[in-house]
């Protein structure tokens, strides 16, 4: 069959104003995964990256009738999920022979609402590249009964069904490599100022990566392999890809995007060596916790190149901490951040929440309070939004105190989603939800506090006015500007 897979168009300055301008152009792994599985089952495979090709629906639209797919698949996030609705809709108006497939945790928790809104014909859950296959193997076989198919969502006689056996991929090992040759790599590098510290490099690219999914933890504000536990690839495995980015795309750094990187910690300890022995020079960062650093593990990772690490921090209040289960205390962020800095060169990076569950102004003090006393060198200070997928989100939803975009009749306002932004300070929205101890107007205030606090003092000011270039500065002093006032 003819597949075409589609990253949707997505107006990020309409969710975070210029913020935007901070945001790595990244490939869609998901999709370029999914696309992997089906060009290895023998299916000719197209990729459209409309979102770094700023594509407008009519562009995608009229694209599509040039390629002239059997079927289309769309990946869907919580910021372009009204995005999709158009496009699918316009997608089944104009060539209703072509089905739809939605898939990624937006379209999951509102599968019901886009099935009966016409947005798409199939909403894939959970981990697509098998479960599309079979997919496929039901298109082929000229039916649209996928009864048979795992975790997937359609009507049926016009009642909704969800199939709830399990598509979770085991054996990571079995999926090949995302299909990167079906994009066009000029579109992704890292940006020369980025809210990460890896300054970028003219010479060599930026890329990323997984070598595991699902998380160990269960932090309630995640919507990330939700109640999920962790499957990896081995070392082995994880380096020869790495090995590739670096020979096949000129990759001098790599960042590792699984929930939790260091979760297994002799893994870790063999991708280190793994590396070290094939002598791959090439700079890495990825996402830690704090519960799982301790100082072998990191001077491995430091020897390996590890350039940059970041802690999911979330709060200074130990009442905050307990009530989103994150299992943490700040003595243990204040040990683990020290323990990076006394035993290496890996940049630390601290990521805190603004505005969670009971959180008072006071609170949120603290919280910037403890920031700035820990040795970072970057910090990001989100606004708390219930993702639709986390627990935060159910248990809002339940109790009517968050807008889900979705009409008591079953009707789909989606312009709501574009207030689910956790940098909403950089825009006129508001935000989709505040604790009831704290106003709209104290949260996005706090949040611009928090940002002036951390890097108007002396030493990570000279180091963020360092990373400016006469080529980007125009942009960067505006959105300098939105940041801090």
């Amino acid at each position: 069959m003819k597949v075409l897979l589609i990253n949707p168009p997505d107006d990020l300055r309409a969710v975070i104003g210029s913020g935007a301008n901070l945001i790595m152009p990244i490939e869609p792994l998901g999709l370029l995964y999914v696309a992997a599985a089906a060009r290895e089952a023998g299916h000719e495979v197209f990729v459209m990256d409309a979102f770094v090709e700023k594509l407008s629906q009519e562009d995608v639209v009229r694209r599509i009738a040039e390629i002239a797919p059997n079927v289309v698949g769309m990946t869907t996030f919580t910021s372009c999920g009204g995005i999709v609705y158009e496009l699918g809709r316009a997608i089944r108006e104009r060539m209703p022979e072509v089905p739809v497939v939605l898939g990624n945790v937006q379209a999951a928790v509102y599968a019901e609402a886009y099935l009966k809104n016409g947005a798409c014909d199939l909403v894939v859950h959970g981990e697509g590249e098998y479960v599309f296959l079979k997919v496929l193997d039901t298109l082929q076989e000229g039916s649209r009964d996928f009864s048979s198919v795992p975790e997937v969502s359609f009507i049926k006689d016009g009642v909704f069904v969800k199939n709830q056996a399990e598509g979770r991929i085991e054996d990571l090992g079995r999926v090949p490599f995302p299909a990167r040759d079906l994009v066009d790599q000029a579109h992704y590098d890292l940006p020369a100022v980025s809210n990460i510290p890896y300054e970028g490099s003219r010479d060599r690219r930026g890329k990323h990566m997984f070598t595991s999914r699902g998380c160990p933890n269960r932090c309630t504000f995640c919507t990330v392999h939700h109640s999920r536990r962790q499957r990896a690839v081995d070392a082995v495995r994880a380096v020869d890809e790495m090995e590739m980015l670096v020979n096949e795309y000129n990759a001098g750094y790599i960042f590792m995007m699984d929930s939790l990187f260091v979760a297994r910690k002799k893994r870790v300890l063999e991708i280190c060596d793994e590396i070290r022995r094939r002598n791959l020079s090439f700079a890495w960062g990825c996402e830690a916790h704090v519960r799982f650093v301790d100082a072998e593990l990191i001077r491995a990772m430091d020897a390996a190149g590890c350039h940059d690490m970041a802690f999911g921090i979330e709060s200074g209040v130990q009442r905050l901490l307990d009530a989103v289960k994150k299992n943490t205390t700040p003595a243990m962020v204040a040990e683990a951040v020290s323990c990076v800095r006394k035993n290496s060169d890996i940049k630390v990076s601290g990521l805190f929440i603004l505005g969670l569950p009971g959180e008072t102004k006071k609170d949120s003090l603290e919280t910037i309070r403890f920031a700035c006393s820990l040795p970072l060198h970057m910090a990001q200070f989100s606004v708390l939004v219930p993702y639709p997928g986390s627990d935060i989100y159910y248990e809002l939803s339940q109790r009517g105190e968050i807008d889900t975009g979705v009409s008591p009749d079953g009707a789909l306002r989606p312009e709501v989603w574009r207030r689910y932004s956790s940098y909403v300070s950089y825009t006129d929205n508001e935000p989709i939800w505040v604790t009831p101890t704290l106003s709209a107007a104290e949260l996005k205030a706090l949040q611009k506090k928090a940002l002036r606090r951390f890097y108007f003092r002396p030493s990570r000011f000279i180091a963020q006015a360092k990373r400016l270039s006469l080529r980007n500065l125009p942009v960067m002093v505006k959105t300098a500007f939105d940041t801090f006032f």
